[in-house]
C-alpha cells in the first residue's frame, strides 16, 4: 500500500468513526450514517461493490493514482484489485479504535476483556490458524471479520487493509513469494513474538 492509499483509506475510516469535532478539524467531510451500516451486513465482497460506502473508497483511491495503475493490469487482474479493496472495506468497517497496532499483534496478546493480564491470547492459535490457511475470499474476509470482532475492534485500520491487499496479492499471485515475504509467515512471527512478551508489557500499548 502506498502513500497515497494510506491517506486514503485512513481518511475513509476517520470518516465514519470519528466525532463530527475532530473531523472537522482534519478537515474530512463526516460519512452518512447508512454507510457503515450497511458495509456491516455484508458477507461477500460482491455485496460491497454495490454500496455506496464503498463507491466513495473505490472513487477516493482512482483520485489519488488507481486509476493509472488499473489502466496497466490486465481486467482479470483489475478485477482481483476490486475485490480487494472491497474486502478491506467490509472488513475495516468493524475495526472501531485505531490503537495503532498490526492484526497479528494484538491477537497474540494475553489479555482478557478488562484488558487485564492473562494466560491466553485474545485470539486462539487454532482460531489464527483457520485464518493463515483460508482457501478462498470469501472465507478470508469472514474469519477476518471474526477476528476484529474478537478484538473488540482495537486494531489499526491501515495495517490491516495492508495485510488484506497483501493476502489479495499472493493469493492471485502464480509466482510463490519467499516464505519470509509472505503475510501468512509474517502473521505468525507477530502472533507468537506477541504472545510470548510478558503480559505486564503488553497493557503499555491500549
Amino acid at each position: 500500500m502506498d502513500d497515497q492509499e494510506f491517506k486514503v483509506i485512513s481518511r475513509w475510516w476517520q470518516s465514519m468513526f470519528l466525532d463530527v469535532s475532530a473531523l472537522k478539524e482534519k478537515h474530512i467531510q463526516p460519512a452518512p450514517t447508512a454507510h457503515k451500516a450497511e458495509l456491516k451486513r455484508c458477507d461477500t465482497a460482491d455485496d460491497v461493490m454495490l454500496l455506496e460506502g464503498f463507491r466513495a473508497l473505490w472513487m477516493a483511491l482512482l483520485d489519488n493514482g488507481l486509476e493509472e495503475t488499473l489502466l496497466q493490469m490486465t481486467k482479470e487482474r483489475q478485477t482481483q484489485k476490486l475485490e480487494s479493496w472491497a474486502t478491506v472495506a467490509a472488513v475495516l468497517v468493524h475495526i472501531k479504535q485505531d490503537n495503532g497496532e498490526k492484526l497479528a499483534v494484538q491477537a497474540g496478546k494475553k489479555l482478557d476483556k478488562q484488558n487485564k493480564p492473562t494466560d491466553k491470547s485474545i485470539v486462539s492459535e487454532l482460531r489464527f490458524a483457520k485464518l493463515q490457511n483460508t482457501p478462498t475470499p470469501d472465507d478470508f474476509l469472514k474469519r477476518l471479520r471474526r477476528i476484529i470482532q474478537q478484538l473488540d475492534g482495537k486494531v489499526s485500520p491501515t495495517k490491516v487493509a495492508a495485510d488484506i491487499l497483501q493476502w489479495f496479492d499472493e493469493h492471485y499471485d502464480r509466482q510463490p513469494r519467499k516464505a519470509d515475504k509472505r503475510i501468512t509467515v509474517q502473521w505468525a512471527m507477530d502472533y507468537y513474538l506477541s504472545a510470548n512478551q510478558k503480559a505486564s508489557k503488553s497493557t503499555t500499548t491500549n
